[in-house]
């Protein structure tokens, strides 16, 4: 049982690169929605992540997509600076987790932070690691105050 276990965390933490690289691209075409459906397959595609769990990299795409403005508004709340000032890989980082926050309320809230940094150590410098780390644990006390509370 453990190793499943292990191996499913393994296989959403491949689909969170995944989800990551994906927002990045539609990101940095000027959020082309119809560009997703073909960065979508390729990321499916890619032969190291084999592993990964497709359905739920689907799930967080378009449910960062559908959700963007409302992810941003959450994240604005707790940053001093404009999200325009914002690294595009930073910014998506905050989104998955944010979504993942909000949506995915089985996930613990530090299972989601220590995912985005994992990601942010693969992706980014040491200052956005720290910067996603400050932002995703002012967001986790508005977002999972509930939880926190348990755990004090």
């Amino acid at each position: 049982m453990n190793q499943t276990k292990s191996s499913t965390g393994s296989n959403r933490h491949l689909a969170r690169e995944s989800a990551l690289e994906a927002l990045y691209a539609w990101h940095s075409s000027e959020c082309d929605n119809s560009a997703i459906p073909g960065l979508i397959a390729g990321r499916i595609a890619e032969e190291e992540r084999k592993q990964q769990d497709v359905e739920y990299m689907r799930l967080m795409v378009h449910g960062v997509i559908e959700q963007k403005d409302t992810l941003d508004a959450q994240i604005s709340t707790v940053i001093k600076r404009s999200l325009r000032s914002v690294a595009t890989l930073e910014l998506n980082i905050l989104r998955l987790s944010t979504w993942e926050m909000t949506i995915r309320l089985e996930i613990p809230y530090k299972v989601i932070i220590n995912e985005a940094l994992e990601l942010a150590r693969d992706y980014t410098d040491e200052s956005a690691r720290g910067f996603i780390n400050g932002v995703l644990d002012k967001l986790a006390k508005q977002l999972r105050a509930s939880e926190i509370d348990l755990k004090n």
